[in-house]
């Protein structure tokens, strides 16, 4: 084979791979679809999760457990000193460390939004993803199906989501974030509580459960 051909095979091969991340893979679907109908939007969620946060460029891990209480779009996150709270439309973030609580309210038409409201991710995937089937794979000691996503807008914070599915009941069992800087984040889903009641309050920051907290808005 000459170097041209080389050269002209090494394109299309180059060529047909960024195709491929461009598409919406049909056998990815049988499985989002699965994950989508696991998470009732009508239904209150009291979610367990073990978290692994690894920064490939400086070689560090860390990793720890959180809780995640969610019913449709609203949702309280607590992992370690940090709490978030989102109530349909202000996103708390706060550092009980710091005692600092940011307030904010996600654009839904924003890439960051994806971010600040992860349910969007497995209910919206087919506007929002382009999405592949990688086949079975081992994760933490078990096979998996593993399905990568990537976001149709480029500009948000994460290149890539990866999803590890029980090939037998087809539930999300664990998740991957891929952050532009470098950062890795694996969530692992240990215990998942649904039909759970909450009210609404649970969603907002209380500032007088913390009186001490500097409130810092970040509103327009």
């Amino acid at each position: 084979m000459t170097l041209f051909h080389r050269k002209s095979l090494s394109l299309l091969l180059l060529m047909l791979s960024l195709q491929a991340y461009t598409q919406q893979d049909p056998k990815a679907e049988p499985y989002l679809q699965a994950v989508s109908k696991q998470f009732d939007m009508e239904k209150g969620y009291l979610i367990e999760m073990d978290y692994i946060r690894e920064d490939i460029m400086r070689e560090t891990s860390a990793e720890g457990e959180g809780t995640v209480w969610m019913k449709g779009l609203k949702y309280k996150i607590v992992v370690d000193e940090f709490i978030v709270y989102y109530d349909g439309e202000k996103l708390f973030s706060q550092n009980t460390e710091t005692e600092e609580v940011y307030v904010s309210i996600p654009d839904p038409d924003q890439p960051g939004y994806l971010q600040a409201v992860p349910i969007r991710i497995i209910k919206s995937y087919e506007q929002d993803f382009k999405y592949m089937f990688m086949g079975t794979t081992p994760f933490q000691g078990k096979e998996r199906v593993e399905i990568q996503l990537y976001p149709n807008d480029i500009s948000g914070p994460y290149s890539m989501l990866k999803m590890f599915i029980n090939p037998h009941s087809f539930r999300l069992e664990a998740f991957q974030l891929k952050h532009k800087e470098g950062i890795l984040y694996t969530m692992i889903l240990s215990k998942i509580t649904k039909n759970q009641l909450f009210e609404d309050s649970l969603f907002k920051f209380d500032p007088k459960k913390f009186p001490e907290t500097e409130i810092i808005e970040l509103l327009e």
